[in-house]
């Protein structure tokens, strides 16, 4: 179950990435997702990181705070997801 929120969590973060930052789908693929966001590879500017957290909060419901963002917590397709499941699990347990 846990590994099925997972791949949902990130699924969630490409097609975010895909649709709303014009990111190509094959660069998107799994192998890049450890990669840095804002790296060579996705080349997303600051701008596009903030789009793509403010995205995440409203298709979850969620508040990202400032802790999951220190130490570039948020910065690869596989740290988003995990930042989601977590703060999921912490709001099914309030």
């Amino acid at each position: 179950m846990i590994h099925e929120k997972t791949k949902s969590a990130q699924n969630t973060v490409v097609d975010i990435l895909c649709s709303k930052l014009r990111v190509s789908t094959n660069s998107a693929g799994e192998e890049f997702w450890d990669a840095p966001l804002t790296g060579n590879h996705f080349g997303l500017s600051s701008v596009d990181m903030v789009y793509l957290f403010f995205e995440l909060e409203k298709v979850y419901n969620l508040q990202i705070d400032e802790q999951h963002l220190d130490s570039y917590g948020f910065n690869t397709i596989n740290n988003i997801a995990k930042i989601v499941l977590d703060l999921m699990q912490s709001e099914s347990r309030t």
